[in-house]
């Protein structure tokens, strides 16, 4: 063996240094695009604070870990970490389009509040596992959305993914938990 053969060894071998540098910021990126879904907590706070959101003791909610969320609460609803919320959630080191799972759904893993979450009570959030009654994955964005001006519209979005959410879930939640809508 005298010889490379193979171009993408050769390749490598004449550009590793840039590539190393490239290969370095896919964490740079993950911590831009974990940023990006943790600044969307302001949107939403507007979103409820304007004419279009009318519920009394509704409130936003940011979450770190691994699998940060970004959510809505009832102030009546059980607390702690088994309490349930509607939420969207991501993985900590995200991208765009996201390459894991974003989220969105009823974020419980009290067994009894399950039973409200069926298929045909929620038909557009028909996936279920240990914490999540009832969930959907989010459609990833198409082309390169993050040019120019586009994420606005990716957060618009987002965010109204979220609302969808809470109008389609929180009256299911209410119901499991015995509260009253206010």
């Amino acid at each position: 063996m005298n010889r490379v053969e193979d171009e993408r060894v050769k390749f490598f071998l004449e550009h590793q240094a840039r590539t190393r540098e490239w290969a370095a910021l896919e964490d740079e990126v993950s911590e831009f695009v974990d940023r990006f879904y943790r600044s969307l907590k302001g949107d939403l706070d507007a979103a409820l604070r304007s004419g279009g959101f009318a519920e009394d003791g509704v409130r936003s909610f940011l979450k770190g870990g691994n699998w940060p969320g970004l959510g809505l609460r009832r102030q009546g609803w059980p607390k702690g970490e088994s309490g349930p919320d509607v939420r969207l959630e991501w993985f900590h080191k995200a991208f765009f389009p996201p390459r894991g799972r974003l989220m969105c759904g009823v974020r419980t893993n009290v067994e009894s509040y399950r039973s409200r979450f069926t298929k045909e009570a929620c038909p557009a959030y028909l996936r279920s596992s240990g914490w999540w009654p009832a969930y959907r994955y989010l459609d990833p964005p198409k082309g390169r959305f993050w040019e120019d001006d586009n994420l606005k519209e990716y957060r618009s979005y987002i965010v109204e993914t979220i609302l969808t959410a809470w109008k389609d879930l929180a009256p299911f939640v209410d119901e499991a938990v015995g509260h009253p809508p206010s």
